[in-house]
């Protein structure tokens, strides 16, 4: 089962993203990449910050 990640990205804006996501998650302030799908785990190219239960 997959978990919610916060995470942070270079920009300094933090937002909350599905570990397991199944479409490519950008940052709502500048557009970068946060999460990319991989057929399971999403590739996270932030910083992580806090896994939520």
């Amino acid at each position: 089962m997959g978990s919610f990640l916060n995470v942070k990205c270079d920009c300094g804006e933090e937002s909350t993203v599905y570990g397991d996501s199944k479409s490519a998650v950008n940052c709502k302030k500048c557009g970068n990449v946060l999460a990319q799908p991989r057929g399971g785990r999403a590739k996270i190219h932030a910083r992580i910050l806090e896994v939520l239960p």
